[in-house]
């Protein structure tokens, strides 16, 4: 059976033992005197004594001054499907413009601007696929871990999702359950950060399992805080055929809402 833990939700550290009352359900921490109520749910299982091995699509790499900084690229096979599709779809715009702005005027009849007017949701569509295109293709997550702060950033195309916590005010990381990718039907998860003061911040969303279990472990281990982990739901199993018509050797799933 795993080592069960309370930690100080006021600090972070560890409460011996000695300074737990079972009966009362009470502690006090010995590093901060905070004194706080227990419960079930307070006592967490250690993050796993060995780290998980290092998924594709992830960099693991320690700055000058010891900090972890991890790496994930945004890119997977898809997105070659979507550049095909990107490429026809803002050609056709292009030349339906041109036909509209540049082709033989026809005054009277208004059909210059109905042909200017109609296709403006094409065109935002257009637009928010590329720009996501693009950001597939060049973007990278950095989640960086230093002695002041816990950031995560993404670029260099902007993309929104960006975090920074003080490491004082980070008291757990939780890994849970995300749903399945829609790419290969496989497990996504989410990475999120217990705040003291009671909010869970997500820092990573529909990260594949295998990264998402590798970028929490070590955000836990250099945190020095608990990784609890969320029940994940039983799914069924996809026949093997199916997975490799859908892409499964694919590695990286959409992380646009992170």
């Amino acid at each position: 059976m795993a080592s069960q833990q309370i930690v100080c939700p006021n600090c972070g550290e560890i409460v011996p033992a000695s300074d737990i009352n079972i009966m009362a359900l009470m502690a006090k921490c010995a590093g901060c005197d905070h004194v706080f109520s227990i419960s079930p749910q307070a006592a967490r299982s250690e993050p796993q004594e060995t780290a998980p091995s290092r998924p594709s699509g992830v960099t693991h790499e320690t700055g000058m001054s010891g900090e972890l900084i991890l790496k994930l690229s945004w890119f997977h096979a898809a997105l070659f499907g979507l550049l095909f599709f990107c490429i026809a779809w803002d050609a056709f715009l292009i030349f339906w413009y041109s036909i509209a702005l540049f082709g033989p005027a026809k005054p009277g009849n208004g059909f210059d601007l109905i042909m200017v007017v109609f296709p403006i949701g094409h065109v935002a569509v257009g637009v928010a696929l590329t720009y996501y295109l693009v950001a597939g293709f060049l973007n990278k997550t950095k989640v960086m871990v230093d002695f002041e702060s816990l950031t995560v950033s993404h670029g260099p195309i902007p993309w929104r999702g960006n975090r920074s916590l003080r490491r004082e005010d980070v008291k757990e990381i939780e890994l849970e359950f995300g749903g399945v990718s829609r790419n290969n039907l496989t497990t996504t998860m989410t990475v999120s950060a217990h705040h003291v003061d009671g909010r869970q911040v997500v820092l990573l969303n529909s990260l594949p399992d295998r990264q998402a279990e590798y970028v929490a472990w070590h955000l836990a281990d250099a945190l020095k805080v608990p990784l609890v982990r969320g029940k994940t739901p039983r799914l069924p199993e996809v026949p093997m055929f199916l997975r490799k018509f859908l892409g499964a050797g694919r590695t990286h799933d959409d992380v646009s809402n992170m």
